[in-house]
C-alpha cells in the first residue's frame, strides 16, 4: 500500500471536480476489491453503512444523509442525467469529498490505490454497475464558452427565469424560491436548493465550468434535473455567468480565525511558541504539547475531516476560559493564543459536540506546562 500524499489545505481548497488529476486505476482483482472492502469498513461504513444503504451508525446525526450506494443516485458526475457516474467521477468524488457535508476529502488520508479500491468496492453495492447495458462512457459536452459581457449576462438572467431556476433558487439566488419549502431528495428528506451567494458550499468546487456541468448533468436523486440536450450549451454558460453574479465579491477566503470568547483577559503580544495542531482520524497530532510557564502560546488547529459535518474543536481543561474554540473545518483552521500561566499537565480535548461516545473515540491530548527557564536555573544552580 502506498503512503497517502498530504495535500496542503490551501491547495486542496481550490481544486475543482473536473480539474483533479486522476491516477491510473490498478488492475482489479478479487484481492483488490477485498482491500477496498477493508478500507470501506474502516472509513466509510460508519456513515454509509456496511450494506452501502446509507444507514450507518452515524447516519441519524447527519444532514444531508449519506449517499445510498444501493440506489446509485450519484450527484457529482460528468455523465448525462439519470446515468451512472464514470469510475473517474467516483474517484474524484471520494478524493475531494463534499463541501458543506460531513464527507471529507479522502485524498488527504488515503492513497490513490486505496481510493481506487474503495471505488471498486462501492460499485458492488448496486447491480446497475454490473449491467453491461448501462452507458457509463458517454460524458456531456460543455461546449464552447461564449464571451462574458453585459449582453450575455442579461441573457443569462432571462434564461434563469425562463427555465424556472428562480422558482427554487430564488430571485436573489439564496435558495429561497417559492418551491424551496417543498423539495425532497430520494431519501424523502427535505433538501434546500443551493445558495449561490456562498461559493464555498458548491460541492464540486466553485468554477464556471463546474456550474455548467451541474446544470447539464443535474443531481440524480434530487429535484435538480439535468438540461443536457434540452438547452444549447452556450445558453447554459450564460446561466452560469449570471449565477456567478450572486456570489459576494468581498467574501473572505477560508483562513485561520482567532477564537474569541468575549471575556476580559490580558492583552497578548507576539507568541513565544507557535504550534500547528492537526486532527487525523479523530486524534490530535501532536498528542503532547510542551511549553514553559509564562510563555505566550499560539495554537493553530486544523482537522483533516469535518467530523459529522460540524468540524472539530480544541479546548484545554483548566485553561477553558482562555483556550476554547470549535467548528474548525478542513481548509478553515482556527487559532487561539494564551499565556501558559500554570504549571502542570492539562488535558486538551475536542470542544465540538460532533457525535456520541459510540462514534467518537477519546479525542484528547496532553498540554505540559513546565517550570520557566529562570525557575529551573534557580532550582539547578
Amino acid at each position: 500500500m502506498e503512503s497517502p500524499t498530504v495535500i496542503p489545505a490551501h491547495v486542496s481548497a481550490h481544486v475543482t471536480f473536473s480539474d483533479l488529476a486522476v491516477s491510473p486505476k490498478p488492475e482489479v482483482t478479487p484481492e483488490f476489491i477485498e482491500h477496498g472492502k477493508s478500507i470501506y469498513a474502516q472509513n466509510c461504513a460508519a456513515c454509509h453503512g456496511l450494506k452501502g444503504d446509507g444507514k450507518g451508525d452515524a447516519a441519524a446525526f447527519l444532514l444531508p444523509k449519506p449517499r445510498n450506494f444501493v440506489q446509485a443516485n450519484f450527484r457529482l458526475r460528468s455523465t448525462p442525467p439519470g446515468h451512472l457516474p464514470t469510475d473517474v467521477d467516483l474517484f474524484r468524488a471520494v478524493s475531494l469529498g463534499m463541501p458543506g457535508t460531513p464527507m471529507p476529502p479522502w485524498r488527504v488520508n488515503l492513497s490513490d490505490d486505496d481510493r481506487w479500491a474503495v471505488v471498486e468496492y462501492i460499485k458492488a453495492f448496486s447491480p446497475r454497475f454490473a449491467n453491461t447495458n448501462e452507458d457509463r462512457k458517454t460524458v456531456v459536452s460543455l461546449g464552447t464558452p461564449p464571451a462574458r459581457n453585459e449582453a450575455t449576462l442579461a441573457e443569462g438572467k432571462a434564461l434563469f427565469t425562463k427555465f424556472a431556476c428562480i422558482s427554487c433558487h430564488g430571485a436573489a439566488g439564496h435558495g429561497d424560491g417559492p418551491s424551496a419549502v417543498s423539495l425532497l431528495d430520494d431519501s424523502q428528506t427535505r433538501i434546500k436548493p443551493r445558495d449561490f451567494s456562498k461559493p464555498g458550499a458548491f460541492k464540486s468546487g466553485y468554477a464556471t465550468k463546474e456550474i455548467v456541468r451541474a446544470v447539464l448533468t443535474g443531481f440524480n436523486g434530487t429535484p435538480m434535473v439535468g438540461f443536457n440536450g434540452g438547452i444549447p450549451s452556450a445558453d447554459v454558460w450564460k446561466i452560469a455567468y449570471y449565477v456567478e453574479t450572486f456570489a459576494k465579491s468581498d467574501a473572505p477566503a477560508a483562513t485561520a480565525v482567532a477564537s474569541r470568547n468575549y471575556l476580559d483577559r490580558e492583552p497578548l503580544g507576539q507568541p513565544d511558541v507557535r504550534i500547528k495542531l492537526i486532527e487525523r482520524a479523530w486524534k490530535y497530532d501532536p498528542a503532547t504539547i510542551r511549553v514553559k510557564k509564562g510563555q505566550i502560546v499560539e495554537v493553530t488547529f486544523e482537522p483533516t475531516d469535518n467530523g459529522l459535518g460540524v468540524g472539530h474543536g480544541f479546548a484545554v481543561s483548566g485553561y477553558d476560559e482562555a483556550v476554547f474554540l470549535n467548528g474548525a473545518m478542513v481548509g478553515a483552521p482556527k487559532t487561539v493564543r494564551f499565556r501558559a500561566d500554570r504549571e502542570g499537565k492539562f488535558t486538551y480535548y475536542c470542544a465540538t459536540q460532533c457525535s456520541t461516545e459510540k462514534l467518537h473515540p477519546l479525542m484528547n491530548g496532553t498540554l505540559i506546562v513546565e517550570a520557566s527557564a529562570a525557575k529551573q536555573a534557580a532550582l539547578n544552580p
